[in-house]
Protein backbone atom coordinates (compact mmCIF):
# COMPACT_ATOMS: atom_id res chain seq x y z
CA UNK A 1 0.00 0.00 0.00
CA UNK A 2 1.44 3.27 -1.12
CA UNK A 3 0.75 5.93 1.40
CA UNK A 4 1.22 9.84 1.22
CA UNK A 5 0.59 10.46 -2.66
CA UNK A 6 -1.16 13.59 -3.55
CA UNK A 7 -4.03 13.79 -6.19
CA UNK A 8 -3.11 15.95 -9.12
CA UNK A 9 -5.53 19.35 -9.68
CA UNK A 10 -7.87 19.20 -12.36
CA UNK A 11 -6.23 20.63 -15.87
CA UNK A 12 -7.58 23.46 -16.86
CA UNK A 13 -8.77 23.91 -20.34
CA UNK A 14 -5.91 25.82 -22.21
CA UNK A 15 -3.66 22.92 -20.37
CA UNK A 16 -5.17 19.65 -22.30
CA UNK A 17 -3.71 19.02 -25.36
CA UNK A 18 -6.62 19.17 -27.71
CA UNK A 19 -5.44 21.63 -30.27
CA UNK A 20 -2.14 18.99 -30.91
CA UNK A 21 -4.42 16.62 -30.87
CA UNK A 22 -6.71 18.25 -33.79
CA UNK A 23 -3.84 19.31 -35.95
CA UNK A 24 -2.67 16.14 -35.82
CA UNK A 25 -5.68 14.61 -36.62
CA UNK A 26 -6.55 12.88 -40.24
CA UNK A 27 -9.82 14.21 -39.77
CA UNK A 28 -10.44 17.81 -40.51
CA UNK A 29 -11.49 20.15 -37.50
CA UNK A 30 -12.53 23.94 -37.81
CA UNK A 31 -14.50 26.80 -36.07
CA UNK A 32 -16.47 29.04 -37.93
CA UNK A 33 -17.40 32.64 -35.59
CA UNK A 34 -19.62 35.48 -37.12
CA UNK A 35 -19.84 33.41 -40.19
CA UNK A 36 -16.09 32.74 -40.89
CA UNK A 37 -13.70 30.27 -40.47
CA UNK A 38 -11.64 31.52 -37.35
CA UNK A 39 -9.53 28.08 -37.06
CA UNK A 40 -8.51 25.27 -39.07
CA UNK A 41 -6.48 22.65 -39.08
CA UNK A 42 -4.08 21.60 -41.64
CA UNK A 43 -6.38 18.43 -42.69
CA UNK A 44 -9.65 20.84 -43.26
CA UNK A 45 -7.98 23.40 -45.61
CA UNK A 46 -5.88 21.13 -47.50
CA UNK A 47 -9.76 19.44 -48.43
CA UNK A 48 -10.24 22.76 -49.97
CA UNK A 49 -6.35 22.56 -51.71
CA UNK A 50 -5.65 25.61 -49.60
CA UNK A 51 -2.79 25.95 -46.88
CA UNK A 52 -4.24 26.77 -43.06
CA UNK A 53 -3.11 30.61 -43.62
CA UNK A 54 -5.06 31.70 -46.18
CA UNK A 55 -8.17 29.67 -45.55
CA UNK A 56 -8.74 31.43 -42.58
CA UNK A 57 -11.17 33.80 -42.48
CA UNK A 58 -12.72 32.73 -45.71
CA UNK A 59 -16.91 33.22 -45.87
CA UNK A 60 -18.44 30.19 -45.09
CA UNK A 61 -20.78 30.29 -47.96
CA UNK A 62 -17.96 30.96 -50.36
CA UNK A 63 -16.86 27.40 -49.61
CA UNK A 64 -19.61 25.55 -51.15
CA UNK A 65 -21.30 24.94 -54.02
CA UNK A 66 -24.10 27.08 -54.88
CA UNK A 67 -26.80 24.67 -55.06
CA UNK A 68 -25.95 24.15 -51.08
CA UNK A 69 -25.38 27.70 -49.80
CA UNK A 70 -28.80 27.52 -48.39
CA UNK A 71 -28.88 24.96 -46.76
CA UNK A 72 -25.80 25.00 -45.41
CA UNK A 73 -26.53 28.86 -43.94
CA UNK A 74 -30.10 27.41 -42.56
CA UNK A 75 -27.96 25.37 -40.48
CA UNK A 76 -25.68 27.64 -39.31
CA UNK A 77 -28.12 30.00 -38.18
CA UNK A 78 -30.03 27.26 -36.51
CA UNK A 79 -27.33 26.22 -34.31
CA UNK A 80 -26.08 30.14 -33.99
CA UNK A 81 -29.67 30.84 -32.56
CA UNK A 82 -29.59 27.61 -29.97
CA UNK A 83 -32.32 25.87 -32.22
CA UNK A 84 -30.39 23.15 -32.00
CA UNK A 85 -26.96 22.66 -30.38
CA UNK A 86 -25.73 20.00 -33.11
CA UNK A 87 -25.91 19.43 -36.76
CA UNK A 88 -24.85 16.00 -38.98
CA UNK A 89 -24.99 16.22 -42.52
CA UNK A 90 -23.06 16.12 -45.87
CA UNK A 91 -22.85 19.06 -48.37
CA UNK A 92 -20.61 19.76 -51.58
CA UNK A 93 -17.27 22.04 -50.74
CA UNK A 94 -15.70 23.76 -53.72
CA UNK A 95 -11.94 23.36 -53.86
CA UNK A 96 -9.66 26.18 -54.95
CA UNK A 97 -9.14 24.49 -58.29
CA UNK A 98 -12.54 24.67 -58.85
CA UNK A 99 -13.06 20.81 -58.17
CA UNK A 100 -16.09 19.14 -55.96
CA UNK A 101 -15.53 17.71 -52.37
CA UNK A 102 -17.58 15.87 -50.78
CA UNK A 103 -17.94 16.47 -46.94
CA UNK A 104 -19.25 14.69 -43.86
CA UNK A 105 -19.87 17.63 -41.40
CA UNK A 106 -20.63 17.43 -37.40
CA UNK A 107 -20.82 20.35 -35.45
CA UNK A 108 -22.02 22.06 -32.48
CA UNK A 109 -22.26 25.28 -31.12
CA UNK A 110 -20.00 26.83 -28.43
CA UNK A 111 -18.90 29.93 -27.13
CA UNK A 112 -15.73 32.05 -28.56
CA UNK A 113 -14.62 35.48 -27.92
CA UNK A 114 -17.78 35.42 -26.04
CA UNK A 115 -19.36 34.98 -29.09
CA UNK A 116 -21.86 32.29 -30.02
CA UNK A 117 -20.09 29.79 -32.57
CA UNK A 118 -19.63 26.90 -34.27
CA UNK A 119 -16.95 23.65 -33.46
CA UNK A 120 -17.10 21.19 -36.17
CA UNK A 121 -15.37 17.76 -37.73
CA UNK A 122 -15.09 17.19 -41.64
CA UNK A 123 -14.11 14.28 -42.91
CA UNK A 124 -14.06 13.85 -47.18
CA UNK A 125 -16.15 11.37 -48.17
CA UNK A 126 -15.63 12.11 -52.25
CA UNK A 127 -14.50 8.64 -52.73
CA UNK A 128 -17.29 6.81 -51.40
CA UNK A 129 -19.85 9.39 -53.11
CA UNK A 130 -17.57 8.82 -56.53
CA UNK A 131 -17.99 4.87 -55.85
CA UNK A 132 -21.82 5.00 -54.58
CA UNK A 133 -22.61 6.91 -57.92
CA UNK A 134 -20.65 4.25 -60.02
CA UNK A 135 -22.33 1.54 -58.62
CA UNK A 136 -25.53 3.20 -59.34
CA UNK A 137 -24.27 3.66 -63.32
CA UNK A 138 -23.38 -0.13 -63.04
CA UNK A 139 -26.55 -1.54 -61.98
CA UNK A 140 -28.53 1.11 -64.04
CA UNK A 141 -26.17 -0.52 -67.17
CA UNK A 142 -27.10 -4.00 -65.93
CA UNK A 143 -30.79 -3.34 -65.91
CA UNK A 144 -31.24 -2.10 -69.15
CA UNK A 145 -28.82 -5.07 -70.24
CA UNK A 146 -31.24 -6.62 -68.68
CA UNK A 147 -34.73 -5.29 -70.15
CA UNK A 148 -33.04 -6.19 -73.95
CA UNK A 149 -32.82 -9.88 -72.71
CA UNK A 150 -36.19 -9.69 -71.15
CA UNK A 151 -37.63 -9.24 -74.28
CA UNK A 152 -35.39 -10.93 -76.19
CA UNK A 153 -36.35 -13.96 -74.25
CA UNK A 154 -40.19 -13.05 -74.03
CA UNK A 155 -40.27 -13.25 -77.69
CA UNK A 156 -38.47 -16.39 -78.00
CA UNK A 157 -40.81 -17.90 -75.28
CA UNK A 158 -44.36 -16.19 -77.18
CA UNK A 159 -43.01 -17.01 -80.75
CA UNK A 160 -40.95 -20.05 -80.95
CA UNK A 161 -42.37 -21.78 -77.81
CA UNK A 162 -45.70 -20.61 -78.41
CA UNK A 163 -45.93 -21.42 -81.88
CA UNK A 164 -44.17 -25.11 -81.28
CA UNK A 165 -46.79 -25.78 -78.61
CA UNK A 166 -49.98 -24.28 -80.90
CA UNK A 167 -48.65 -27.32 -83.50
CA UNK A 168 -48.53 -29.67 -80.92
CA UNK A 169 -51.95 -29.22 -80.24
CA UNK A 170 -53.15 -28.77 -83.28
CA UNK A 171 -51.81 -32.07 -83.68
CA UNK A 172 -53.55 -33.57 -81.02
CA UNK A 173 -56.91 -32.42 -81.66
CA UNK A 174 -56.69 -34.28 -84.72
CA UNK A 175 -55.65 -37.62 -83.03
CA UNK A 176 -59.05 -36.74 -81.11
CA UNK A 177 -61.62 -36.40 -83.79
CA UNK A 178 -59.93 -39.64 -85.46
CA UNK A 179 -60.36 -41.56 -82.38
CA UNK A 180 -63.70 -40.84 -81.74
CA UNK A 181 -65.04 -43.81 -83.61
CA UNK A 182 -66.64 -47.42 -81.18
CA UNK A 183 -63.39 -48.62 -79.60
CA UNK A 184 -61.07 -46.13 -79.46
CA UNK A 185 -62.69 -44.48 -76.56
CA UNK A 186 -59.67 -45.15 -74.07
CA UNK A 187 -57.44 -43.71 -76.52
CA UNK A 188 -59.71 -40.93 -77.45
CA UNK A 189 -60.29 -39.89 -73.63
CA UNK A 190 -56.16 -39.75 -73.53
CA UNK A 191 -55.80 -37.42 -76.47
CA UNK A 192 -58.55 -35.29 -74.96
CA UNK A 193 -56.45 -34.51 -71.69
CA UNK A 194 -53.47 -33.72 -73.88
CA UNK A 195 -55.31 -31.14 -75.49
CA UNK A 196 -56.83 -29.95 -72.19
CA UNK A 197 -52.78 -30.07 -70.98
CA UNK A 198 -51.24 -28.51 -74.17
CA UNK A 199 -53.88 -25.23 -74.11
CA UNK A 200 -53.12 -24.81 -70.00
CA UNK A 201 -49.43 -25.26 -71.29
CA UNK A 202 -49.68 -22.60 -74.01
CA UNK A 203 -51.30 -20.33 -71.35
CA UNK A 204 -48.49 -20.43 -68.81
CA UNK A 205 -46.12 -19.99 -71.84
CA UNK A 206 -47.98 -16.32 -72.45
CA UNK A 207 -47.94 -15.39 -68.95
CA UNK A 208 -44.10 -16.10 -68.79
CA UNK A 209 -43.64 -13.95 -72.10
CA UNK A 210 -45.80 -11.21 -70.21
CA UNK A 211 -43.81 -11.09 -66.83
CA UNK A 212 -40.67 -11.41 -69.03
CA UNK A 213 -41.98 -8.20 -71.12
CA UNK A 214 -45.47 -7.26 -70.82
CA UNK A 215 -46.90 -7.22 -74.62
CA UNK A 216 -49.75 -4.56 -73.17
CA UNK A 217 -47.35 -1.70 -72.09
CA UNK A 218 -45.74 -0.63 -75.96
CA UNK A 219 -49.58 -0.87 -77.52
CA UNK A 220 -51.72 0.28 -75.01
CA UNK A 221 -49.81 2.29 -72.50
CA UNK A 222 -49.23 2.25 -69.24
CA UNK A 223 -52.40 2.01 -67.37
CA UNK A 224 -53.90 -0.31 -69.32
CA UNK A 225 -50.64 -2.33 -68.64
CA UNK A 226 -50.67 -1.96 -64.86
CA UNK A 227 -54.24 -2.80 -64.85
CA UNK A 228 -53.88 -6.05 -66.46
CA UNK A 229 -51.30 -6.89 -64.25
CA UNK A 230 -52.96 -6.09 -61.66
CA UNK A 231 -56.34 -7.73 -62.33
CA UNK A 232 -54.28 -11.42 -63.92
CA UNK A 233 -52.61 -11.39 -60.41
CA UNK A 234 -55.50 -11.27 -58.28
CA UNK A 235 -56.95 -14.32 -60.35
CA UNK A 236 -53.45 -15.89 -60.08
CA UNK A 237 -53.68 -15.62 -56.53
CA UNK A 238 -56.96 -15.65 -55.55
CA UNK A 239 -56.85 -12.03 -53.86
CA UNK A 240 -59.83 -9.44 -54.67
CA UNK A 241 -58.58 -6.60 -57.02
CA UNK A 242 -59.36 -2.94 -57.24
CA UNK A 243 -58.50 -0.64 -59.99
CA UNK A 244 -59.08 2.95 -60.12
CA UNK A 245 -57.70 6.47 -61.80
CA UNK A 246 -55.60 4.59 -64.37
CA UNK A 247 -55.24 7.41 -67.12
CA UNK A 248 -51.69 8.28 -66.95
CA UNK A 249 -50.55 10.90 -68.89
CA UNK A 250 -49.61 10.47 -72.93
CA UNK A 251 -45.99 11.02 -74.36
CA UNK A 252 -44.61 9.21 -70.89
CA UNK A 253 -41.47 7.36 -72.00
CA UNK A 254 -41.39 3.97 -72.74
CA UNK A 255 -38.60 3.45 -70.00
CA UNK A 256 -40.05 5.31 -67.97
CA UNK A 257 -43.26 3.21 -68.26
CA UNK A 258 -41.14 0.50 -67.66
CA UNK A 259 -39.32 1.38 -64.95
CA UNK A 260 -42.97 1.65 -63.06
CA UNK A 261 -44.39 -1.19 -64.44
CA UNK A 262 -41.45 -3.32 -62.82
CA UNK A 263 -42.22 -1.14 -59.29
CA UNK A 264 -45.32 -2.42 -59.61
CA UNK A 265 -44.48 -5.77 -60.68
CA UNK A 266 -41.70 -6.20 -57.66
CA UNK A 267 -44.62 -5.15 -55.21
CA UNK A 268 -47.03 -7.40 -55.99
CA UNK A 269 -44.49 -10.46 -55.83
CA UNK A 270 -44.13 -9.22 -52.36
CA UNK A 271 -47.10 -8.88 -51.23
CA UNK A 272 -47.59 -12.71 -53.24
CA UNK A 273 -44.88 -13.84 -51.05
CA UNK A 274 -45.68 -11.99 -47.21
CA UNK A 275 -48.40 -10.07 -46.89
CA UNK A 276 -51.02 -12.73 -46.51
CA UNK A 277 -53.49 -10.57 -48.04
CA UNK A 278 -57.01 -10.99 -49.94
CA UNK A 279 -57.06 -7.75 -51.85
CA UNK A 280 -54.83 -5.15 -53.51
CA UNK A 281 -55.66 -1.71 -54.34
CA UNK A 282 -54.52 0.15 -57.15
CA UNK A 283 -54.69 3.94 -58.06
CA UNK A 284 -52.87 6.05 -60.86
CA UNK A 285 -53.90 9.49 -61.77
CA UNK A 286 -51.80 12.66 -62.64
CA UNK A 287 -52.77 15.93 -60.20
CA UNK A 288 -50.60 19.21 -59.25
CA UNK A 289 -48.09 18.13 -62.20
CA UNK A 290 -46.97 14.74 -60.98
CA UNK A 291 -48.02 11.04 -61.61
CA UNK A 292 -49.21 9.66 -58.77
CA UNK A 293 -49.33 5.99 -57.86
CA UNK A 294 -50.43 4.03 -54.86
CA UNK A 295 -50.47 0.68 -54.17
CA UNK A 296 -51.61 -1.27 -51.21
CA UNK A 297 -52.61 -4.30 -49.66
CA UNK A 298 -54.28 -5.30 -46.61
CA UNK A 299 -52.46 -8.00 -45.54
CA UNK A 300 -50.50 -8.41 -42.20
CA UNK A 301 -47.44 -5.20 -43.24
CA UNK A 302 -43.93 -4.90 -43.51
CA UNK A 303 -43.22 -5.35 -39.81
CA UNK A 304 -44.92 -8.33 -39.70
CA UNK A 305 -43.59 -10.11 -42.70
CA UNK A 306 -40.24 -11.81 -42.86
CA UNK A 307 -37.18 -10.23 -44.43
CA UNK A 308 -34.81 -12.82 -46.35
CA UNK A 309 -31.12 -11.42 -45.64
CA UNK A 310 -29.56 -10.10 -48.50
CA UNK A 311 -32.98 -9.53 -50.12
CA UNK A 312 -32.63 -6.88 -52.49
CA UNK A 313 -36.50 -6.15 -53.78
CA UNK A 314 -36.83 -3.03 -51.77
CA UNK A 315 -33.34 -1.20 -52.93
CA UNK A 316 -34.23 -2.29 -56.75
CA UNK A 317 -37.84 -0.53 -56.12
CA UNK A 318 -35.62 2.54 -54.96
CA UNK A 319 -32.96 2.39 -57.29
CA UNK A 320 -35.86 2.42 -60.67
CA UNK A 321 -37.69 5.24 -58.71
CA UNK A 322 -34.20 7.58 -58.26
CA UNK A 323 -33.55 6.25 -61.97
CA UNK A 324 -36.32 8.04 -63.35
CA UNK A 325 -36.65 11.19 -61.04
CA UNK A 326 -39.65 9.58 -58.90
CA UNK A 327 -40.06 9.64 -55.29
CA UNK A 328 -41.28 6.54 -53.98
CA UNK A 329 -42.52 5.56 -49.87
CA UNK A 330 -43.44 2.51 -48.64
CA UNK A 331 -44.68 2.11 -45.63
CA UNK A 332 -47.88 0.96 -43.10
CA UNK A 333 -51.20 1.88 -45.05
CA UNK A 334 -53.72 3.87 -43.37
CA UNK A 335 -55.82 1.14 -42.60
CA UNK A 336 -53.32 -1.76 -42.02
CA UNK A 337 -51.66 -3.49 -44.40
CA UNK A 338 -48.89 -2.02 -46.82
CA UNK A 339 -48.86 1.62 -48.83
CA UNK A 340 -46.34 1.91 -52.01
CA UNK A 341 -46.55 5.59 -53.02
CA UNK A 342 -44.82 6.83 -55.96
CA UNK A 343 -44.80 10.41 -57.10
CA UNK A 344 -42.98 11.60 -60.78
CA UNK A 345 -42.81 14.99 -61.72
CA UNK A 346 -43.57 15.24 -65.15
CA UNK A 347 -42.52 18.02 -67.52
CA UNK A 348 -44.06 20.80 -68.43
CA UNK A 349 -44.81 20.94 -71.88
CA UNK A 350 -43.70 22.80 -74.58
CA UNK A 351 -45.00 26.83 -75.43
Amino acid sequence: MISGTTRDPPLAFDDVPFRAIAEQSLAGFYVVLDERFVYANDTFAAMFGYGRAEFIGRHIAGCVTPDSVDEVMHNYRRRISGEVQAIHYATKGVRKDGEIVHLDLHASRVECRGRPALAGVALDITERVQAQAALRRLAKHIDSAREVERARLAREVHDVLGGMLSSAKFDVSRIVRRTSAPGLEALHAIAGSLVELMQETIETARSISDELRPASLDPLGLGPALTQAVEHFGARHGLAVAVSGTGAPEGLPPATSMQIFRIVQEALTNVARHAQASKVELKLATREGALMLRLADNGRGMDAAPRRAGSIGLFSMAERARDIGATLKIGPGGTGGTELLLRLPLAAPAA
